[in-house]
């Protein structure tokens, strides 16, 4: 099918999306880095075999999904994804679906973290234990400050990701951030629940310091089940309270 310039349209499904999708790939194919140029709409349109409205839908699709960014005078910018924008969203779902996304996030936290510390057993280096260290000073420094604690409890669960040494792995679970915050601010409700934390983050690294896979294993399983727990006996005292 031509379009109103003279172009050829890409078939099936809707034509901003597969346009989406070619400049994604012509992005990929070509290179283009954090803060290139991406070519002018005139010649994605000709490549494309597309009209200029139809290329314009498409990147306005993309610069909502914040991998492209138009600036005056510079045309449109290559962004490389920012993981805050992802905690973002699922935050923005924490507001509209409830608790039902804490059990979500419990069940994610269960297969994730696990593994997550068995492998930092196994890969940690003398940087990644004094890392872990550091946050656990930080966890004790931060008593009676819930927010401060909130913030040192993530950071510890952090640090245990970057032990796997894979770049994934605290990339996965930068990605949410911000709910596993809101976790704790409502743990934080319970005057044990910071002490039951400790504990089992201590165990944690007493696993990883001795390079014990199952131990490491074993001990966040356990701490995934006390954080389940704790959050359910929160919600009772104090209700759910979504964060926002």
């Amino acid at each position: 099918m031509s379009t109103a310039d003279g172009g050829t349209q890409l078939s099936g499904g809707r034509l901003s999306d597969q346009v989406a999708a070619r400049v994604q790939e012509l992005i990929l194919s070509n290179g283009l880095g954090h803060g290139e140029r991406l070519p002018p709409e005139r010649e994605l349109a000709e490549m494309l075999g597309v009209s200029r409205t139809a290329v314009r839908e498409g990147i306005r699709s993309l610069v909502a999904k914040g991998l492209l960014e138009p600036r005056q005078g510079d045309g449109t910018i290559v962004r490389t994804p920012d993981i805050a924008m992802v905690s973002d969203v699922l935050t923005m779902l924490l507001r509209v679906s409830g608790a039902a996304v804490f059990e979500s996030v419990h069940e994610v936290r269960r297969v994730l973290e696990v593994e997550i510390a068995g492998l930092a057993a196994q890969r940690r280096g003398e940087d990644d234990l004094a890392a872990l260290r550091g946050a656990l000073q930080e966890l004790d420094a931060a008593a009676g400050d819930h927010a401060r604690w909130a913030a040192a409890d993530v950071a510890f669960h952090a640090s245990v990701a970057i032990a796997t040494h894979n770049p994934l792995h605290p990339v996965l679970l930068d990605s949410m951030a911000g709910l596993l915050t809101a976790l704790r601010l409502s743990a934080a409700a319970l005057p044990e629940a910071p002490m039951l934390a400790r504990a089992h983050h201590t165990a944690i690294f007493a696993a990883i310091e001795a390079g014990s896979r199952a131990d490491a294993r074993r001990a966040m399983t356990a701490h995934m089940a006390e954080a389940e727990s704790t959050f359910r006996r929160a919600r009772l005292v104090e209700g759910f309270k979504p964060i926002g």
